[in-house]
Order: structure tokens, then sequence, then C-alpha cells
């Protein structure tokens, strides 16, 4: 297996995962107060930001189907936060295709189209990926990603009927990250719009991510089919394998 090749794919899909379907990383202890420190003015009025944070907060209370669209990134996947079970599919071109599967604390992940990878499912402790867990697309406490997305943002106003637009900085839920740290001041001021429907729920997380790097464009997520049924079958013992520490301490990054 060539780990050191995995372990280094394996961060790619750590940050299409953090950024793409919750619009942040992982929630450290030291998340900045609204509006400070940014460069970026916070004159969005309270009901817009109530508003979003209450249509984003559903994420948490039922299942959902979720579609992710970049220049580099096609996922596709399905989320219950309820029995904390997951599925998602992300193509990435060139690095292969990235299928996880979540059964509470338990992931799976396995990888195809790329030479030198295993054939079985690789099978982590999601409680180790990160301080709280970063391929864990249901973090405890927070299992649709919610409260990850909204503690991002900077500022949000309303710009119609349940359309939003707003900023995003990355480093008050991903201070530590060195990716992050790398990309300076444009990491805490990123655009960002999203639609709500007449049920008050979140259907549509757009981020321009062409400001941290021209070739990436907008990451579009949309959220649809809430309540159906999700069904996560576990791999056969017989089709699964430990992953390499190397993947794990690249995606806990």
């Amino acid at each position: 297996m060539n780990t050191r090749r995995l372990a280094t794919t394996g961060v790619a899909l750590v940050a299409a995962l953090s950024l793409g379907l919750t619009g942040c990383g992982t929630k450290t202890d030291a998340d900045a107060p609204a509006g400070s420190g940014t460069g970026v003015a916070t004159s969005a009025p309270a009901d817009a930001r109530a508003e979003l944070t209450a249509a984003a907060q559903k994420l948490n209370e039922q299942s959902v189907k979720m579609k992710l669209k970049s220049a580099v990134i096609d996922g596709s996947g399905v989320m219950d936060p309820s029995t904390k079970t997951g599925d998602m599919t992300m193509k990435m071109g060139s690095q292969g295709t990235f299928r996880i599967l979540m059964l509470g604390n338990d992931a799976y992940l396995k990888i195809t189209g790329m030479a030198g990878m295993p054939k079985k499912w690789l099978h982590m402790d999601a409680t180790k990926l990160g301080e709280s867990g970063n391929l864990n697309l249901m973090p405890e406490g927070d299992p649709g990603g919610a409260k990850q997305m909204i503690e991002s943002v900077v500022d949000v106003r309303k710009t119609g009927e349940g359309a939003f637009a707003g900023t995003l900085d990355y480093t008050r839920t991903k201070a530590d990250d060195k990716a992050i740290q790398a990309l300076g001041d444009k990491a805490k001021a990123v655009p960002f719009t999203a639609k709500v429907d007449d049920q008050g729920r979140l259907v549509e997380f757009a981020i321009d991510t062409s400001v941290l790097h021209p070739s990436l464009g907008t990451m579009t997520t949309t959220y649809s089919d809430f309540g159906a049924p999700v069904s996560v079958r576990k791999p056969a013992a017989s089709e699964t394998q430990e992953a390499p520490e190397e993947l794990i301490k690249a995606m806990g990054s």
C-alpha cells in the first residue's frame, strides 16, 4: 500500500469535506466573537443571522440527501443524524473516487481509481480523526454540522425571500490548521450564499472558494429529501482492514 500517497490524498479529502459539506472545519475552543479581527464589517441585521442559524440547525434534526459540486470535486450522499449513519461518495478526478461510510464512531473509507491503493475498506475510529473528528461527518453534539457552519459566519444579510449572502472566516474553526494559516487573511473573508426553503430548512450553501485559489471556483452543497430513510450496511469483515496510522494522522491534521 502506498501509504504516503494515501495520506496526501487524505488531506485533500478532509479539506473537501470540511469546506464543502459544513462550510467550515472542526470547532475549537477559541472561536472569535462575531465581527472581531477580520477586517470585514458586520452590518447584517440580527434577524438574518438568526434565520440562517435556525435553517442550518435543522440539518441536525432529520435525515438528508446532499450533493457537492465544484471545479475539482463532485460528491453526493446521505446522512441521518439521529442514528449517526452516513454514506458519502466524492469523485476527485485524478485523485480517484472516495466513498465514506459512517456508522456511529466507525468510519470506513474505500478508494478506487488510484493505483496502489488497497481494494478493501479501510476502517478508522472517527473520534481519532482530528480534535473532534475531521472526517467524522456527524460530530458529537452537532451531527449535521450546523454549529460548525454558523460559527464561521462573519456577516450575513438577506438578499431576497429565503436567500442570503455573507462572509465566512475559516480561522474561527480551524485556527490550528496549517493549510488555513498559510492562506493568511484570504481565509478570513470567503464569500458565501445560502438558500432556505418555505419550511425554513437550509437547501443550498455555496462558497466562493476562488478567493482561496482561482482554480477552485464555487463549491456548492445542496440538501434535499429531508426525512427519507437512510440505510448504511457495515462492510463484511473479510472486505475490511485497519487504516494505516499515517492516514489517520493525515486526516486528523
